[in-house]
């Protein structure tokens, strides 16, 4: 994916996220927005993880990467630059290509916030996250063809597994299962976003929790969801 296509998926949860945490008093105080890294796949957003602390949040990369096979990762954390908000966005594909992308951070009166245009920020300067991230996208994903039947009674000639499209969301399910005990202990937050309704019925039939579905749920995709 270009790098263009993927921000342009990204900044509308992420200011989602930066004007709920100005709603409970952040981003210009004692609490900023908490680090999130967020799933690209198939021209959309899958899923994410927000949690308050850098690592946390960074630990979810390889989950995304196998569970949800994410085609880009971005890890997005609020900072400043000469004393004003900023979001800086860390850009990962899967073949491995890193960008840094900034945008400006505007705090109207009460709860307003405004974000300016996505900006080329260069090389990314974090190392540590580069690194995080790049190496999570050099692991295999999770095989979604080999996802076994529930239902299946052992008859001779039965597929013993899901169909592609279902398994695929099965393994999302199961994926933001793990991340979401991993990380409410410690008020991190995951979110999944189905592509249609009755992938957000199977996800929830196959474990995942109701707190993380978001919808509504967008238009259908490809069987490889």
């Amino acid at each position: 994916m270009l790098i263009a296509d993927v921000m342009a998926l990204v900044v509308p949860p992420v200011t989602d996220l930066l004007r709920r945490t100005r709603a409970r008093g952040g981003t210009h105080g004692e609490q900023p927005m908490f680090p999130t890294i967020i799933a690209v796949r198939n021209g959309r957003v899958v899923a994410g993880v927000s949690t308050p602390r850098l690592q946390a949040t960074l630990s979810a990369a390889r989950t995304l990467a196998v569970g949800v096979d994410a085609a880009a990762l971005v890890l997005a954390a609020q900072a400043e630059v000469e004393g004003r908000p900023v979001l800086v966005h860390t850009v990962m594909t899967r073949d491995r290509r890193a960008k840094q992308v900034l945008q400006r951070v505007e705090l109207g009166p009460g709860e307003r916030v405004a974000v300016g245009e996505p900006q080329d920020g260069g090389t990314p300067q974090d190392d540590t996250v580069v690194t995080a991230l790049a190496e999570a996208m050099g692991h295999r994903p999770v095989d979604v063809t080999r996802v076994a039947r529930r239902d299946t009674a052992g008859t001779f000639g039965e597929d013993l597994y899901l169909p592609p499209e279902q398994g695929r969301v099965v393994v999302d399910a199961g994926t933001v299962r793990t991340l979401h005990d991993r990380v409410r202990g410690i008020a991190g937050e995951v979110f999944y976003v189905p592509r249609s309704p009755e992938a957000a019925r199977l996800a929830l039939e196959a474990g995942l929790p109701r707190p993380a579905l978001l919808g509504p749920a967008g238009p259908e995709e490809p069987v490889d969801g």
